[in-house]
C-alpha cells in the first residue's frame, strides 16, 4: 500500500513531530508498505520526495533547519504538488496547531484523501481547551476550575484579571497547544501580572486553570475492530512522575527527567475508573481510531486535563508503551489506524 506520512509542521511541536514521523515511516516500511515521508517546514513549505523511500537525516541533533536541509538533499523535491499525490492513505505524524486542530484534516478531506486519526470536528474541539473543558464538565467528568482570557481583552483592560476571582496556584496555558509549550505555573497575582504581557507576545488566547496536586496519569483509547463494528477499548494507563513541578515539555521528551510507569501502580478500581473516563472523554470529543487523555488523580478522583487526538508515536511515547503493555504489537495498531481511515473514506482496506 502507498502511504504518505505527514510530519514536521508549523507548530511549536515541530521537533517532536520529526521524531514521530521518522518512527512511523520506518515502522510502516518494515510492515511492507511503500512510504513517502512528506516534511512540512516550520515556515509551512512542503518538501515532497520524488519517490517512496523512508530515509531520513542522521546527526541533525534536534536542529530543525539542518534536518530540513539534509532531508531535501536526500530526497529532492517532487515536480508534482500534494493535490495530485498518488497515495492510498495519509498517515498523520503532525502535532499541535495546524496539524491536530482540524486544519490539515479539513484540507485532506476536501482533496478526498483518506487520513488517520479523528475527523475535523473532533480534532478542532479537543484542541480548544476552553470548549473541551466545558464539554467534559457537561459529560459529568471532574474538571479543575478554569478561566478564559483573550489577548485583545487584556490589552484593552489589563485590570480585567482582577475580576476573574482566580484561585492560586494555577497554570497559564495557550488555549490551543500541546506538549506543555508556553505553559507556566503561577503562584500569586503578582506572578501573573509579570507573566501575562510576555505570554501574550506569543499567544492570543489563554486558559487559566487551578493547579491540582496529585498523581499524573495518561490513558490511551484504541478503537478495535470487532465484527463489523469498532469498539473503543482503553489501554493500560501510565503513571507519570515528573522531574520538575509538572510534566513539562522538557520532562516529556528529555530522557531521564521523568518516570513513566506502565501499567500505573494504582488499585484496580482506580485504574478501571481512569479507563472508563478515558473512553468517555474519547466519545465526548467525538474522537475516532485512537486518542490519549491526561488526568490528575486527587484523592482517588481523576480530574481530566485534555484529550490528544494525535498523540505522540515515537518509540518512547505513551501510546506505544501502553499498546506493548496490553500485548498489542505496534504494527497491529498502525494497520488498524490505516484500515479505519480507508473505511471512513468508503474504501475497502487491503487485506
Amino acid at each position: 500500500m502507498k502511504i504518505a506520512v505527514l510530519f514536521g509542521g508549523t507548530s511549536t511541536e515541530h521537533e517532536i513531530s520529526l521524531r514521530t514521523g521518522t518512527f512511523i515511516s520506518k515502522t510502516l516500511a518494515s510492515m511492507g508498505h511503500s512510504v513517502k515521508p512528506i516534511l512540512i517546514s516550520r515556515e509551512g513549505r512542503w518538501v515532497i520526495p520524488k519517490e517512496y523511500r523512508p530515509i531520513f537525516p542522521e546527526g541533525a541533533n534536534g536542529n530543525p533547519e539542518l534536518y530540513l536541509k539534509q532531508f531535501e538533499e536526500l530526497h529532492g523535491v517532487s515536480a508534482s504538488n500534494f493535490t495530485s499525490l498518488d497515495c492510498d492513505v495519509v498517515f498523520l505524524g503532525l502535532h499541535g496547531t495546524s496539524g491536530e486542530d482540524g486544519s490539515i484534516q479539513g484540507f485532506l478531506k476536501v482533496l478526498g484523501l483518506p487520513f488517520t486519526g479523528s475527523d475535523v470536528k473532533a480534532s478542532a474541539l479537543a484542541m480548544d481547551k476552553i470548549r473541551a473543558n466545558r464539554l467534559f464538565h457537561l459529560a459529568g467528568m471532574s474538571v479543575a476550575p478554569f478561566w478564559e482570557l483573550r489577548k485583545k481583552d487584556f490589552l484593552e483592560n489589563p485590570t480585567l484579571v482582577e475580576t476573574l476571582d482566580l484561585e492560586y496556584p494555577l497554570f497559564l496555558k495557550p488555549v490551543e497547544g500541546g506538549s506543555s509549550f508556553h505553559t507556566f505555573r503561577i503562584n500569586t497575582a503578582e506572578d501573573l501580572e509579570r507573566r501575562l504581557p510576555e505570554f501574550f507576545e506569543r499567544e492570543d488566547h489563554a486558559i487559566l486553570q487551578k493547579f491540582l496536586k496529585g498523581t499524573e496519569v495518561s490513558c490511551g483509547v484504541w478503537e478495535k475492530k470487532e465484527g463489523n463494528k469498532r469498539i473503543a477499548r482503553a489501554l493500560p494507563p501510565t503513571e507519570i512522575i515528573p522531574g520538575g513541578e509538572f510534566f513539562d515539555v522538557e520532562s516529556k521528551y528529555k530522557p531521564g527527567l521523568s518516570q513513566e510507569i506502565t501499567p500505573a501502580r494504582l488499585p484496580e478500581p482506580i485504574i478501571q475508573k481512569i479507563q472508563e473516563q478515558s473512553i468517555l472523554a474519547h466519545k465526548t470529543m467525538g474522537c475516532e481510531a485512537y486518542s490519549r487523555t491526561d488526568f490528575i488523580l486527587v484523592d482517588g478522583v481523576p480530574f481530566v486535563l485534555e484529550t490528544n487526538t494525535l498523540p505522540g508515536m515515537t518509540e518512547t511515547s505513551l501510546i506505544p508503551q501502553q499498546a506493548k503493555a496490553a500485548g498489542i504489537p505496534i504494527e497491529e495498531l498502525y494497520q488498524s489506524l490505516i484500515d479505519q481511515a480507508l473505511e471512513r473514506a468508503g474504501k475497502v482496506p487491503v487485506a
